[in-house]
């Protein structure tokens, strides 16, 4: 048996430091999958904490059909759009970043030393160009890019066709590339 099948069996006895493993195992993929699709730290935040706490109070209808991973990854996408179902938009993007709150920026990357800085600076625009697409693409963009899923499995977790999830991953990677072209961001792979 698997760490992560006894931590699921675990779970289902109640056993809180099954939660403690799974949270050090999955913490940091919920945290960055929420912060890059809510563009706010502290929303995501919350919904890292709630995703755990429903977890772990919902672990016995986890069916094992897919992955744990995808399982959290799913109820993540969930409270996302909940969340951004809820909260007042105009107050989120408006707000002046003050000096001592953490940017999702800042949280997903340290500063760059001096060898790093142009790398830095081309993933820092990558990031911006991401977080303002619109969300039915940036969830794609996410899972595929930065929790490296596959497109089954990003079908699963969002509860939609492969073709439509192709489809979106497609048209996401188009609106990227144009807004990345027009902030003169050069892919210099390609050259």
């Amino acid at each position: 048996m698997s760490a992560e099948q006894q931590a699921i069996e675990r779970l289902k006895g109640g056993d809180g430091s099954a939660l403690k493993w799974l949270m050090e195992q999955y913490g940091n993929d919920i945290l960055r999958t929420a912060a890059l699709l809510l563009k706010d730290h502290h929303l995501a935040e919350d919904v890292s904490q709630e995703v755990f706490i429903t977890a772990f109070q919902k672990i016995k209808q986890y069916r094992g059909d897919g992955s744990l991973r995808g399982w959290l990854l799913q109820m993540t996408i969930n409270r996302c759009r909940s969340k951004m179902r809820l909260a007042s938009w105009k107050r989120l993007l408006f707000r002046a970043e003050t000096g001592e709150e953490m940017s999702v920026h800042n949280m997903m990357f340290k500063a760059p030393s001096d060898t790093g800085v142009e790398q830095w600076l081309l993933a820092s625009s990558l990031r911006e160009s991401i977080e303002v697409m619109p969300f039915k693409y940036r969830e794609v963009i996410v899972l595929y890019y930065y929790q490296e899923l596959t497109i089954k499995e990003i079908a699963q977790v969002l509860g939609e066709p492969e073709s439509t999830i192709k489809s979106k991953l497609l048209r996401g990677r188009r609106q990227l590339r144009q807004q990345l072209e027009e902030g003169d961001w050069q892919d210099e792979t390609r050259a």
